[in-house]
């Protein structure tokens, strides 16, 4: 009988406030709340809406398996990369790091599109002003104009050299762009073809921005660079430079944005790569004028001509008609910002940060000044997760309690509904450890320390600073409750009792309360650092792994040496022995597993495991399966005894740098470099090995023939390198994906299927008019209907039809593409039946023209080519009769539209009355008329 395994599959994912995309911000006004608005963030592959005020995650925006589940990918899931929101429809549109975008409906918080077109990751997103249009940039340095309701991309612009960063649409008609190939160019969408190109910057640009008649791009260094936009000039001069404006910070600038105020006045932003965004006001026109004037007063009084007046103006342009308004600095580097209220009074920013952190700016100011050196910050959302890299993680007993740990953070979370309980000061944490009765939990840091915190009183019991004198890589207790061990790269195991003693209370003199306190009770020296210790179960053996490359056994009790395991070519980073005490675990920075036994010190097993450094590996409670993370950024469920992958979990983005096992075996949770703390619990699915391994080829194979067919092989890849440079400006969106080539095949099996059945019938019919008009010989019999057709009770062309209807608008025409050219002649015949048919004609009959179109453009040389009569009749009577079908298409539509007009003009006629003021009527009547004017004519 084949041995299953129950699945793990992620359930949940929390710690992450907001990653490396860009955020948005909802004003209060769209929503019913108190506090200023909400904020869109990226959360890896989620998105996460806050609400800033209370600091609460309001949604959550998930879509797919999770990982792990049984149709999911062993990949990890893309991550998001850029968003752009449209109020009038409330649609958020996502772009990921694999170059999809998604188009999310706000309301139902559902996926209502899906594009995928671009090579790469997403780098910005736009939608035009009516809301029916996408234009994305990728850093495949492509543009692509998206149409949202015939859900296809309309055409793909490429002509910049590498990742396009800013996008702006100036009206319907006209697209602004600059890529990191230092280039800014004008597109005309009309014919879609770029008008304008300009050198922007000597390296690469970064970013864009744009008012009416105002450009700014920013470049590597220090310089914002101004273009004066006028569209109604000649070809060439519609974009013209007009000066450099040097920013506070060294660092490139990564954003602008503008915003208008009330009054009208102009503000932009300037994110920096660094800690700051500088705000920039703009002047206005009278305030321009004014100070040219006194400018020129004065240029005069020094004798200057109007020449040298003219050529001062055009040097000094930027100072003129801007001046540095703010600076705003945060505590780490700033990842996103976006405006949030603004008003004659007061500017207000809100910033993500990479310490996973959202935060509120306020900037009072009046007239043209703000009335404080530095920006007010407001609110700030921290507490649900780290500052920096979790490095230790453990589950409390009862597995409802977490505690995580960070340079300078300890958190407990609440495991079932992910919120952050309690969060304390600590020093740099390598390792934590919940001591028996979840109340207590001790931390060992890089500094040496030992600290002991109180999660009941939310204080700190005990700060042993001088416990190591260097770092304290791991910590374990024995299974009583009552030792603690601690190793070292000081080269010493301590060991240390836990003893409740009564003290004073901090401030009195008579009550006294019981606490628990660390004593230190033996120390066993080594030769080299310790990276690790582990008590075995039944408190019988003491492990220690040692930076020579050895993990060392010794009798718990009397300190004797028991085995010293030698093999592994790096430092031992994680240890863990069995329930049983027959097997002991070790994983290492050589990307190894090795399985030894416990009594004898024999290797069981060496297993390559991981691509990059293995750090944690966990025993699962009465079994020897087991856990391990990795820097490569996956979990791996293994069995122990059979020396098998059971299952790879690839949820996290970044390196994996710790994972516990609650004690009931039913969830793993494993924490990041990117942040997150991800739960894997187990499900009811069963994992079957072979299959596991089956699907793993499966995908490998799909991306191998995607990666084929997309960049060709051989002399086509070589080829099409060489005409890259000279590529046109506008071309078609195509792109093979899996779902595609699935949806190609499905056509293919339907038309395997139908046409047999109607060339047959097509037969039967001919045979029965010959017999019919000789009537001699046997009548023929009528074709056995296919079982499949009979059970679903269709007509074949019916079954391809719907086969058809089912394959998504974005996949139709690359399925299309997919088709061998004997199928494109069955597929004529396809559609010459149906038109023969006039209800499948009426219901489909835009599906049909746009399939037909594309048929006939994609094989065109082929068809010319066939010397078929058959097949010339054929497309002419397709041609005719589909003509017909659209003639009479048209007349009804112009029939409809003129008698809904009627409808609304008898409607107009019997329900609307237009009630008129008689004393307004007179006085506008006296207003308006004219004077009668006698004149003399001579």
């Amino acid at each position: 009988m084949v041995k299953s395994y129950q699945r793990f599959e992620q359930s949940s994912v929390f710690g992450v406030v907001s990653s490396g995309s860009n955020s948005i911000w909802i004003p209060a006004e769209n929503k019913r709340t108190n506090g200023p608005g909400q904020i869109i963030t990226g959360a890896l592959e989620n998105v996460s809406i806050w609400d800033i005020k209370t600091g609460e995650l309001v949604s959550y925006l998930s879509d797919g398996l999770p990982p792990g589940a049984i149709d999911a990918r062993t990949i990890k899931p893309a991550e998001v990369t850029y968003m752009q929101y449209y109020n009038d429809t409330n649609l958020l549109a996502v772009g990921y790091a694999d170059g999809v975008i998604k188009i999310w409906d706000m309301i139902s918080k559902t996926v209502l599109l899906s594009f995928n077109g671009h090579r790469s990751a997403i780098t910005q997103l736009l939608f035009d002003f009516t809301g029916t249009r996408l234009i994305s940039g990728s850093r495949d340095s492509d543009i692509i104009v998206w149409d949202l309701v015939s859900e296809v991309g309309l055409y793909k612009l490429r002509s910049h050299k590498d990742s396009i960063t800013g996008l702006r649409l100036l009206d319907e008609n006209w697209l602004m762009s600059v890529s990191k190939d230092g280039l800014i160019k004008l597109w005309d969408l009309k014919i879609q073809q770029c008008v304008e190109t300009h050198i922007a910057h000597p390296g690469e640009c970064w970013a864009l921005g744009v008012d009416q008649d105002v450009v700014v791009t920013t470049s590597s260094d220090s310089q914002i660079k101004i273009w004066h936009l006028n569209l109604d000039a000649d070809a060439g001069v519609k974009v013209t430079e007009k000066g450099i404006f040097e920013k506070q910070s060294k660092q490139r600038g990564v954003a602008v944005n503008f915003v208008t105020v009330s009054d009208g006045t102009k503000f932009f932003y300037v994110q920096n790569a660094d800690k700051t965004v500088e705000i920039v006001r703009l002047r206005k026109e009278e305030e321009i004028s004014r100070a040219l004037k006194k400018r020129e007063k004065r240029f005069k009084e020094k004798g200057m001509t109007d020449e040298e007046i003219q050529q001062n103006f055009k040097e000094s342009y930027t100072s003129i008609v801007m001046h540095s308004f703010q600076v705003l600095r945060s505590a780490f580097k700033i990842r996103a910002t976006a405006w949030a209220v603004t008003t004659s009074s007061k500017l207000e920013l809100v910033i993500t940060t990479s310490g996973n952190t959202i935060e509120y700016y306020s900037i009072p100011y009046e007239k043209r000044e703000p009335k404080q050196p530095t920006p007010v910050r407001v609110h700030a959302i921290e507490l649900q997760g780290h500052r920096t890299d979790i490095r230790a993680i453990d589950i409390s007993d009862d597995g409802k309690l977490l505690a995580t740990a960070s340079n300078g953070l300890l958190k407990i979370w609440n495991i079932r509904t992910r919120t952050c309980l309690r969060t304390f000061d600590c020093g740099y944490a390598l390792t934590c450890k919940f001591l028996p009765g979840d109340v207590l939990v001790v931390v060992g840091t890089r500094g040496g320390q030992l600290q002991l915190f109180d999660l009941a009183s939310s204080t700190i019991l005990e700060n042993n600073e001088e416990a190591h004198d260097a770092a304290i890589w791991s910590l374990d207790i024995t299974s009583d409750g009552r030792r603690l061990i601690t190793g070292s790269a000081d080269k010493t195991v301590k060991f240390w009792n836990l003893i409740v003693e009564e003290k004073e209370v901090h401030g009195t003199t008579a009550i006294l309360l019981p606490t628990m306190s660390l004593y230190h009770d033996t120390t066993l020296e080594m030769n080299d650092d310790i990276l690790c210790v582990k008590i075995s179960p039944e408190n019988k053996f003491l492990a220690v792994s040692l930076l020579d490359n050895t993990v060392k056994v010794f009798y718990l009790e009397t300190m004797k040496f028991f085995l010293s395991l030698y093999g592994h070519k790096l430092p031992v980073l994680s240890i863990d022995i069995s329930f049983d005490s027959k097997l002991i675990i070790t994983s290492s920075a050589d990307k190894n597993i090795k399985i030894w036994g416990l009594d004898f010190g024999d290797c069981h097993k060496s297993l390559f495991a991981h691509q990059d450094s293995i750090m944690s590996v966990k025993f699962l409670p009465e079994s020897h399966n087991f856990f391990s993370c990795s820097k490569d950024a996956t979990v791996k469920y293994w069995d122990g005894d059979k020396f098998e992958t059971i299952q790879k979990l690839a949820g996290h983005q970044s390196e994996v740098w710790a994972l516990a096992v609650a004690k009931s075996g039913t969830c793993v949770i494993s924490v990041s470099h990117d942040s997150s703390i991800r739960i894997w619990e187990e499900t009811d699915d069963q994992v079957f090995l072979e299959e596991e391994r089956e699907r793993e080829i499966e995908e490998q194979n799909e991306e191998g023939l995607l990666t084929s067919l997309e960049e060709g092989s051989g002399d086509s890849a070589f080829k099409q390198d060489e005409q890259g440079e000279d590529r046109d400006d506008a071309v078609d969106v195509h792109k093979q994906t899996v779902e595609s080539l699935k949806a190609g095949e499905r056509l293919m099996e339907a038309i395997d299927l139908g046409i047999p059945e109607i060339e047959a019938w097509e037969k039967y019919d001919k045979e029965l008019q010959l017999w019919k008009r000789k009537r001699h010989g046997t009548e023929p019999e009528k074709p056995q209907d296919n079982a499949i057709l009979l059970a679903i009770n269709k007509k074949p062309e019916e079954y391809i039809m719907d086969t058809l209807v089912r394959i998504k608008p974005s996949q139709l025409e690359d399925a299309l593409l997919t088709l061998p050219f004997s199928y494109v002649l069955k597929f004529l015949k396809f559609l010459d039946t149906v038109l023969q048919d006039q209800k499948l004609l009426h219901n489909n009959l835009s599906l049909i023209c746009k399939n037909l179109f594309f048929i006939v453009q994609s094989n065109h040389r082929e068809l010319v080519s066939q010397k078929n009569a058959e097949l010339k009749q054929r497309i002419t009577r397709v041609k005719n009769e589909l003509r017909a079908a659209l003639k009479n298409n048209e007349d009804d539509l112009g029939f409809n539209i003129e008698g809904l007009k009627f409808v609304k003009q008898q409607w107009n006629l019997r329900h609307n009355y237009e009630f008129v003021d008689e004393f307004d009527q007179r006085n506008q009547a006296e207003k308006t008329a004219k004077k009668r004017v006698f004149e003399t004519l001579s």
